[in-house]
């Protein structure tokens, strides 16, 4: 499909992410013309475009398939045309498609493009089934020729990538072994502008973990913005409480190097206290939705229920950052799933238990 270059932006952006969307659909559901597969009904169906929302419905019964759910890039606030351009973009240019190049590409700051980058390179440094998938949506994305607007690179400001790369390192690697030169090198500066920006490796530290919070906090949002039913909304939020892909996982190593340093330094402590309101925030946000239209019956006060998820979900989540070795990810999710359904009333299979 090629886009006449006088079209206006909004137009030119509409029309690729259409194309982007129904490019995931005839790749994932529709694979060489099949006709898809209904899991409600249990036969193949035909169907139909759902509009104002990433979504295809069933002809028959009418239910919702998100072609975007069963990829790596589920849950993301991306556009899917863009996640398109940048796995075209890394595997056009093997250990060369780095944040800087492919935010300057794409036009969009170099916090996402340094997330989507590290995505797409786990995906395929995994290999499987997901990494093939990248590699067809990439191809036939060319062939389509579907061309992008011109757009303002936005490669983000040194302060800004020092602290992307403070997050990444300092999961990694902790912080006691990770160095300034290694900061800066990883952010593109120089040891100086680290020493400009922070004084010391424990601010970078902290301006890391807040740059992580608020990654987290914006996915939480996204995900609770889309028009989904309150089971939905409850789904999104099991998703997130246990790390699940690497940038989770890091971000959940994160909250382990603050704990550390809380005692000794307040600033912390502060810090993750206000990370811990948002987050309960969200979830009383989350309950009282569902509570307000009938969907979810609580055992106690509205505000002792969240609590205990609050607490729970965290134990389980340090559990499985830590490594126990009967508590992997899919084990913690299946008892906070088993325990909110109690908690809140709701039949246990409904939720996901893994």
């Amino acid at each position: 499909m090629k886009i006449p270059l006088e079209a206006s932006t909004d137009t030119v952006a509409a029309e690729r992410e259409e194309a982007a969307l129904a490019l995931l659909w005839s790749a994932v559901h529709a694979p060489e013309g099949q006709t898809p597969y209904c899991r409600r009904c249990a036969a193949d169906r035909s169907f139909h475009r759902v509009s104002r929302r990433r979504a295809y419905a069933c002809d028959s019964c009418g239910a919702h398939v998100y072609p975007a759910s069963t990829t790596p890039f589920a849950g993301s606030p991306v556009p899917l045309a863009a996640w398109l351009d940048a796995v075209v973009l890394v595997l056009d240019s093997p250990g060369k498609a780095r944040p800087n190049r492919v935010a300057g590409a794409l036009g969009v700051d170099y916090r996402r493009a340094w997330r989507m980058t590290r995505r797409i390179d786990e995906v395929l440094q995994a290999g499987g089934d997901d990494a093939g998938l990248l590699r067809r949506l990439a191809g036939r994305w060319k062939e389509q020729a579907v061309t992008r607007p011109g757009l303002t690179p936005d490669p983000g400001s040194p302060e800004d990538r020092i602290r992307v790369a403070a997050c990444r390192l300092m999961a990694q690697h902790g912080i006691e072994a990770t160095r300034i030169a290694d900061i800066a090198r990883e952010a593109g500066v120089s040891n100086a502008s680290i020493h400009y920006y922070f004084r010391s490796k424990d601010e970078a530290l902290l301006a890391a973990f807040r740059w992580a919070g608020d990654q987290l906090h914006v996915t939480l949002q996204r995900l609770l913005d889309e028009n989904v039913s309150a089971i939905g909304q409850l789904r999104h939020l099991l998703e997130l409480s246990i790390p699940g892909d690497q940038g989770t996982f890091e971000e959940y190593l994160l909250w382990l190097e603050m704990w550390a340093r809380v005692r000794r330094h307040p600033a912390f402590l502060d810090e993750c206290v206000r990370m811990s309101r948002r987050w309960a925030d969200a979830v009383m946000g989350v309950f009282a939705a569902g509570v307000a239209d009938g969907t979810f019956t609580p055992v106690a006060p509205l505000t002792e229920v969240c609590e205990r998820y609050v607490a729970i979900a965290e134990s389980l989540a340090v559990r499985n950052t830590l490594g126990y070795s009967d508590m992997s990810a899919e084990t913690a999710r299946g008892l906070l799933a088993r325990f909110t359904a109690e908690q809140l009333g709701v039949p246990a299979d409904l939720l996901p238990s893994r």
